[in-house]
């Protein structure tokens, strides 16, 4: 998750799954993207989905830094399945899960999933010098 309208250096890349332009911020969230890309549990997917600050007010905010809900932040990927149902992908290095402001980012992000009844939150953890893998409902 990363704050929405924050500058950064921009992948783009065609997406036959969405028949689009894809745009994603991250060498990480391209591999994670062409990952999905091949997976027949994949109908669609979104990148840099913006979160509705209007809906944080539906959050419960214990452990969460009350200016977080301020924020316009952005969901590193939604994935429409092929029978349906909503998935999310966030993306964290091993190395910052030891940060409270990440983690809390991140359940900020998972609460407010579960609001919008999409349970099916994982966060992706790409491996040290390896591709972002699994996702698989």
């Amino acid at each position: 998750m990363e704050k929405a309208r924050v500058r950064t250096r921009d992948i783009q890349f065609w997406s036959e799954k969405n028949q689009s332009m894809i745009c994603v911020h991250s060498r990480r969230a391209r591999d994670f993207a062409k990952f999905l890309e091949r997976q027949p549990w994949v109908k669609t997917y979104q990148t840099c989905v913006p979160l509705v600050v209007e809906k944080f007010q539906h959050i419960n905010p214990v452990d969460i830094r009350r200016e977080y809900f301020q924020i316009s932040w952005t969901t590193d990927i939604l994935i429409c399945q092929a029978d349906g149902r909503m998935a999310v992908r966030e993306f964290a290095d091993t190395k910052d899960l030891s940060k409270k402001a990440v983690i809390e980012k991140l359940e900020l992000s998972r609460r407010y999933w579960a609001i919008l009844d999409i349970s099916d939150w994982k966060l992706v953890i790409p491996g040290d010098g390896q591709k972002a893998k699994g996702g698989a409902p």
